[in-house]
């Protein structure tokens, strides 16, 4: 079986593909068999596609997104490429990424010859390419800053983690999967190799305890002290500097914390309600007719959550 990526990240594609399963009366798909193929190859690796259709994610997906432009977007499809079967993605975020800063393509590559000597070469370098170009490409996924690229050198940055609520998500799928049901954990099993949250979100383990922090203020997590205590007693909150301590979960599901997500985000205005403003501008340039504006403004701010849409736009 090749390795994965074998063809660019195209959201014009993912697009089209994500409409036409939510809408499979829309018409016909604009892609032709060998591009459908390969989009749903794409689609399915990021879990939002399965044998039944859009699953719950890729239906929020869809819906919440249609345009693929918001940072959340952007990081779920690095976070499920990231721990997901694709074992090429994996080992360089997992492995090479967390034991570099900087490194050029060919180290990469002969790292990754290395890790999968029995794969073609030509094969590694054509797939590395193009998931290199998948996170520094406007186009795809750069705006999560998870890498950037000067001259011939690549190097780790600092990442978008501005939307808490992603962060959550994450979290919350990587809780599901690691300790399922369960509703505590000590701090210690959070910041293991074995969970890996720093390394998909690409910080160090300070820079993970100080985002527990915000999880925490956000009420998507509690922080509780570890301390021995009376059976049937609620365990009292975490004290300043006290560590270990347990977390404890206040989602009841990760789709719940992902619709926050999108409801949060701000890193990129929804193109639909830029479009509706066409009316509104002046011919020659891009002020607004005052009047006009507010008229739109009006009908707009009866729509659910219209006016955090308009501080969005004003941003």
């Amino acid at each position: 079986m090749p390795l994965f990526p074998t063809s660019p990240l195209d959201k014009a594609k993912l697009r089209s593909l994500l409409a036409r399963w939510l809408h499979p009366q829309a018409g016909e798909l604009p892609l032709s068999p060998s591009d459908r193929r390969k989009t749903e190859q794409w689609v399915i690796e990021l879990s939002w596609l399965n044998a039944q259709g859009l699953t719950p994610e890729g239906n929020l997906v869809a819906t919440k997104d249609p345009y693929l432009e918001t940072t959340v977007t952007d990081w779920l499809i690095h976070f499920h490429l990231s721990t997901g079967d694709q074992r090429l993605w994996r080992y360089v975020i997992g492995d090479f990424m967390s034991a570099q800063i900087t490194f050029t393509q060919d180290e990469l590559l002969q790292a990754c010859i290395h890790a999968f000597s029995l794969e073609s070469q030509e094969q590694l370098k054509k797939s590395l390419k193009l998931m290199l170009k998948a996170y520094t490409e406007s186009n795809a996924i750069a705006k999560i800053q998870f890498i950037t690229k000067q001259s011939k050198k690549y190097s780790k940055s600092y990442p978008d983690l501005s939307n808490t609520y992603t962060m959550g998500y994450i979290f919350a799928k990587l809780w599901e999967d690691q300790f399922q049901s369960r509703d505590s954990i000590l701090v210690n099993e959070i910041l293991s190799e074995k969970v890996k949250l720093g390394v998909v979100l690409g910080i160090d383990q300070d820079s993970l305890k100080s985002e527990l922090d915000r999880l925490a203020k956000h009420q998507i997590i509690e922080q509780r002290s570890a301390k021995p205590h009376s059976v049937g007693i609620k365990t009292q909150p975490r004290e300043e500097n006290e560590f270990p301590y347990q977390i404890y979960r206040c989602w009841e599901s990760s789709l719940e914390l992902l619709e926050k997500a999108y409801e949060n985000d701000i890193a990129t205005p929804n193109r639909p309600l830029i479009q509706s403003l066409a009316s509104v501008l002046d011919d020659n340039d891009s002020t607004p007719d005052l009047l006009k504006f507010l008229e739109w403004a009006s009908r707009l701010s009866l729509l659910e959550r219209g006016s955090n849409t308009i501080v969005k736009l004003a941003s």
